[in-house]
């Protein structure tokens, strides 16, 4: 049997590699997916697990063509709120200031990896090849366009001009080409919760205290998400022996927040031991996603910055041409910024030594004494800022 070709294969079919695949395939180009679990319609579930969208993925998926679709699944970011140790040291962002809407929005990332799937089954020029992985790929330089040759586990060979690796920080496929990446173990770990209580509607809030770093972000009226990033030391004060979460330091915690918290349901939890993959290519061969980055939970920066080095991908084959140096250098360029801002958030404002004090009080209060300067700071947060060409201010 004749080896199967491709303009790309993706190993891997969560929410990047899915949102990957959709775009090559209205492109024109000819992809497939592996995934080592069965693809399928995903069951139905009675909790919610929050993925927050900024306002410049909104705005890429928006272009990817796929955002109708997901829209009913949406609840609305209007205003985030950023408290650091002391109770007057707070700031407040409103979409209003910068003339939006909405600062993003947060979905249940089932329900977007659903649509994702829904989406890529009605395009042509893509190929499902699940219960199935890599175990075994080289370059052939004889080639002059499909030069990249793969055996499937089920002993399938498959050719393509370009791999794309979005199957997660344990990927095979990096291990065995021997990329390093720099772990980051913050001592921490993050449990999920979903929550009953009165607040602001529409109201994201971010907390740095001496525990860790505690999210709240509505997923309804009256209901929110809770994400305690907690500091494995101080897990004890959370939990008691029959791992149930203690009440009264949520609540002295969230108390400026959210009133009558109640019926808190258990999401998930996993240790924050993140990591930074040194290269993002290889040759033909690039990584995104979780197997180029797995980031800390503050500020929701992981799937943000994989849309975003999505887009930069799509925009190189749109102009006609995919230079992997160019791409890879405007890829790192962003995961720098993206890296610079979560070490900002963690080691500064979620520090516990009197420098790092010091040093958040200093900022927080430099941006609140400008708003120029806090609208700036809000933009890039956001990832909208020096990007003319997106539709600022107005509807999504």
């Amino acid at each position: 049997m004749s080896n199967q070709k491709f303009d790309f294969s993706i190993s891997g079919a969560g929410l990047v590699g899915c949102l990957v695949a959709s775009q090559l395939s209205k492109a024109g180009l000819k992809c497939c997916l592996i995934e080592k679990n069965t693809i399928r319609d995903i069951p139905s579930f009675n909790n919610y697990s929050p993925l927050s969208l900024n306002y410049r993925s909104c705005l890429i998926l928006k272009k990817f063509g796929i955002w109708e679709n997901i829209l009913p699944h949406l609840y609305p970011i209007k205003n985030l709120k950023i408290k650091s140790y002391h109770s007057l040291n707070r700031l407040e962002f409103n979409a209003q200031d910068i003339n939006l809407n909405e600062l993003g929005y947060v979905i249940d990332r089932r329900n977007l990896l659903q649509e994702f799937l829904n989406y890529i089954k009605s395009l042509p020029n893509i190929k499902i090849f699940d219960q199935e992985s890599i175990n075994s790929f080289q370059e052939n330089a004889e080639k002059k366009d499909h030069k990249l040759y793969a055996k499937l586990s089920s002993g399938l060979s498959i050719e393509s001009k370009y791999l794309i690796v979005s199957d997660g920080v344990e990927s095979k496929i990096k291990h065995k080409l021997n990329i390093k990446s720099l772990e980051i173990n913050y001592s921490q770990v993050s449990f999920v919760f979903n929550s009953n209580g009165l607040f602001e509607k529409n109201n994201a809030i971010q907390i740095f205290n001496k525990f860790g770093i505690f999210a709240a972000i509505p997923y309804g009226d009256k209901k929110i998400n809770l994400i305690l990033t907690i500091n494995k030391k101080d897990i004890p004060l959370f939990f008691n022996n029959k791992n149930e979460i203690n009440d009264i330091m949520l609540k002295n915690i969230f108390n400026d927040h959210i009133k009558e918290l109640s019926d808190l349901n258990f999401v998930s939890q996993y240790d924050l031991v993140t990591s930074r993959s040194k290269d993002v290519s290889a040759g033909k061969i690039i990584f995104l996603g979780n197997s180029s980055q797995l980031l800390h939970p503050v500020g929701a920066q992981g799937f943000n910055l994989a849309i975003r080095n999505i887009d930069s991908l799509m925009n190189f084959i749109d102009k006609g041409k995919l230079d992997i140096t160019s791409l890879t250098n405007e890829i790192n360029s962003l995961r720098e910024s993206v890296f610079n801002n979560i070490d900002l958030a963690t080691n500064i404002l979620g520090g516990d030594k009197l420098p790092s004090k010091v040093m958040s009080f200093f900022i927080i209060n430099l941006l609140k004494s400008s708003k120029s300067m806090k609208n700036t700071f809000l933009k890039n947060i956001l990832g909208i800022n020096k990007f003319s060409y997106l539709n600022i201010g107005t509807d999504i």
